[in-house]
């Protein structure tokens, strides 16, 4: 076996060693730490479109808008189409390059729309039911809950309404749950 080899096992090795602690951390917010492994992860030769998408997810929570046009065109060309499923716009990457000139921090909104058969008015005076009956509960199907036993946990729960939680900041319930920029 000649050291080429040899040196291409040891590279793909700590590459994934790198991309594995890079999900690790980015799972439990340490973005420092993450993105110091998504980046010796692509140092050591290992193209990954996860490694590119959370970098670029990285530096755009940071607003470094330069590196994450980068990090997100990188994972777009690595990997069209799993990039399309993440559901940018179309335009993203370019707003960010246009962001940095203008070195404004583009906003985007998250609408969460149900699946069902959309909304209905209800007649004046009456008031919405207290409780609403799921079709899990008739045996259709799970819906939006992964397992039975989801949907039996969270069954007492009004179900979202279209255009519920626009006004919602999510890097600050982020900083609640995880406990501010800790790293």
């Amino acid at each position: 076996m000649t050291a080429s080899p040899i040196r291409r096992t040891v590279m793909n090795l700590m590459a994934r060693y790198h991309l594995w602690s890079g999900r690790r951390a980015y799972r439990l917010g340490r973005m420092r730490t993450a993105g110091r492994h998504f980046r010796d992860a692509i140092n050591c030769g290992h193209e990954s479109f996860e490694a590119y998408l959370l970098l670029g997810k990285i530096y755009y929570r940071e607003s470094d808008m330069t590196r994450a046009a980068t990090y997100f065109a990188r994972a777009r060309a690595s990997d069209p189409a799993r990039y399309l499923i993440e559901g940018f716009p179309d335009d993203f990457i370019a707003s960010l390059r246009e962001g940095q000139r203008a070195d404004v921090r583009p906003e985007y909104r998250i609408v969460i729309e149900s699946a069902g058969s959309g909304t209905r008015e209800l007649p004046a005076g009456q008031r919405p039911p207290d409780r609403v009956e799921h079709p899990v509960a008739s045996g259709a199907s799970y819906g939006d809950f992964a397992s039975r036993d989801e949907w039996l946990r969270h069954r007492d729960r009004p179900p979202l309404a279209p255009g519920e939680g626009l006004d919602i900041d999510w890097d600050a319930e982020a900083r609640d749950l995880f406990g501010g920029d800790a790293d």
